[in-house]
């Protein structure tokens, strides 16, 4: 809770962690370093790892921006329209302004990582197993032939896309968001929020985005309707009968949701994750759950990925061209979809309770 009394300045609320606005003071420092420091490495394109750190540097940093939105906006702004490009920065004081700008340096870094993993993966798939790679396929002559062309046209993309990213890392933008920023470093600024204490207010601000994460229809994907009953109404729970032909169709209709509520977690992970010191071992066990969430439905996008990329670029018959990778994915996907049911089935209960406490 906000305490009225108090009249810190600024520069005595960014060194006190024990405050929410010392405490995401150090969170948006921490994260902004980690974008601004990898960028000539990203550019020296020596190794890909650098272009992934980055990355997710400015996913974090944005996460903290929309987690803080109100603790270091000395206005009542809160809402962050990251989708609007033509965004300009009008007040050099509300860091808030500059998450439009890391929301398209995101995506520059992210249609090159892309290529990166894409690369990766087929590279994988043509080792040789007599070699003890895990990721090998047992190939034809023919599919390897294949996928080395796909990789040559891979190459070419990226070469394209890294020229893309380069001009916005050498761009008048990128440079606007990195002096704007240390300039709030240097001379922070916040709202009324940011004199309370971090550890009482943390939670609420983990819990609000958990509920929200708890209403997304992707929990829903691939379920069926349970007894209803007078006071909770009809439920979902996980089709577990399911056939592989059944589950393609789901993802091919539904794939969207379920990957924009891996977005969402991951985005929550993070937030969560930001006040990790401040909770115990069940708050961590939380932390590590999201991220078995993320990783599982992860593996699943990789493969619709990976399908749409061979699609575009064989045509609908790939799989006649490409058989292995085909039974692969195949024999996998129910069993990835398995490995998910448990955790569909705990967290659209969690999402009954929610919607029953708030009826109630």
């Amino acid at each position: 809770m906000t305490n009225p009394v108090r009249q810190m300045m600024p520069e005595q609320i960014a060194k006190d962690a024990s405050l929410l606005g010392g405490y995401a003071y150090q969170i948006i420092r921490q994260q902004s370093k980690k974008v601004f420091k990898l960028r000539s490495q990203v550019l020296a394109d020596t190794d890909p790892e650098n272009l992934h750190d980055m990355r997710i540097g400015t996913r974090r940093f944005h996460a903290a921006l929309l987690l803080f939105a109100d603790v270091v906006t000395p206005t009542a702004t809160t809402d962050i329209d990251a989708t609007d490009t033509d965004a300009t920065v009008s007040d050099d004081k509300d860091i808030i302004a500059l998450a439009p700008s890391n929301k398209q340096l995101t995506k520059a870094l992210g249609k090159v990582r892309d290529i990166d993993v894409m690369q990766a993966w087929f590279l994988g798939a043509i080792a040789s197993k007599d070699n003890d790679e895990p990721a090998g396929f047992d190939l034809s002559k023919k599919e390897k032939k294949v996928i080395n062309a796909l990789l040559k046209k891979l190459k070419k993309r990226r070469k394209k896309q890294f020229a893309k990213m380069e001009e916005t890392l050498q761009s008048r933008d990128y440079k606007k968001l990195s002096k704007r920023c240390k300039r709030w470093l240097n001379q922070p600024s916040f709202g009324p929020a940011a004199e309370s204490l971090a550890a009482s207010d943390a939670i609420s601000r983990v819990v609000a985005p958990l509920t929200e994460l708890l209403q997304h229809p992707g929990w829903q994907v691939a379920t069926q309707k349970r007894g209803a009953t007078q006071k909770r109404g009809t439920q979902l729970t996980p089709n577990k009968r399911i056939t592989l032909a059944a589950l393609n169709q789901k993802l091919e209709t539904e794939g969207e949701q379920l990957h924009d509520l891996r977005k969402q977690i991951k985005q929550i992970r993070y937030q969560t994750e930001f006040f990790r010191s401040l909770y115990g071992i069940t708050y961590a066990a939380q932390i590590r759950e999201l991220r078995t969430l993320q990783k599982v439905l992860g593996e699943l996008q990789d493969q619709l990925v990976i399908t749409d990329f061979l699609t575009a670029e064989l045509g609908d018959s790939w799989a006649k061209k490409l058989p292995t990778i085909d039974r692969s994915f195949q024999s996998a996907r129910l069993s990835l979809w398995q490995k998910w049911q448990p955790f569909q089935a705990k967290y659209l209960k969690l999402g009954e309770r929610l919607l029953a406490e708030q009826v109630a």
